[in-house]
């Protein structure tokens, strides 16, 4: 390769990387206010058992929704955990009182409060 050739696969290769695509845009009847002050809106199924979230991660190639799953054989008082499918060590703790926690590998990442908007 030619050092022209090498520069200009390089920046294409650069400028893949700083791409990143927009977030997916769900239909949000639900929401979590994290401690840090942040809000993220949420589709909450009709039946309870699924959480869909826009991903906003900056990973290549991550997919554009993160949907959590909910453990039915995993109740702890008034708790309910959900997983994702494709990253089952990411876990969400989400309690009666409204209460929620993200963990990933058994490690607390966010902790915020579900708020449902008044229709």
């Amino acid at each position: 390769m030619t050092k022209c050739e090498i520069m200009a696969l390089a920046g294409v290769l650069f400028m893949a990387g700083c791409s990143v695509g927009e977030p997916a845009h769900i239909t949000a009847n639900g929401m979590v206010k994290w401690s840090d002050g942040q809000t993220e809106g949420m589709h909450i199924s009709q039946t309870g058992s699924s959480l869909t979230f826009a991903n906003y991660s900056n990973e290549v190639g991550a997919p554009p929704l993160v949907i959590f799953a909910r453990i039915d054989s995993a109740r702890n008082d008034d708790c309910e955990y959900f997983y994702v499918e494709t990253a089952v060590k990411e876990r969400l703790k989400v309690c009666e009182t409204g209460e929620v926690t993200l963990f990933n590998r058994g490690k607390v990442i966010k902790v915020g409060h579900m708020v449902k908007p008044r229709y």
